[in-house]
């Protein structure tokens, strides 16, 4: 489940695509964007994600929760 950010949707994709390479068709990866407000498990990483972003103490309080962080920005 994606959070929708409707026109970064396919950025997302692109994403998927890139980090798994030609085996992306392969994996049985499905996946399905939603606006966040329509399934509370999305609201978890929304928080987690935004206290990585806000760092500081924010980012301290947040991190036993995090598992390890993989950068996927394209270059």
């Amino acid at each position: 489940m994606f959070d929708s950010r409707e026109v970064r949707d396919d950025h997302d994709l692109l994403t998927i695509r890139t980090t798994l390479g030609k085996s992306s068709w392969g994996t049985g990866l499905f996946y399905e964007h939603l606006p966040s407000e329509n399934d509370p498990l999305l609201w978890i990483p929304d928080i987690v994600a935004w206290c990585y972003g806000a760092g500081g103490d924010w980012l301290r309080r947040v991190q036993p929760l995090m598992g390890n962080v993989i950068d996927t920005r394209l270059p």
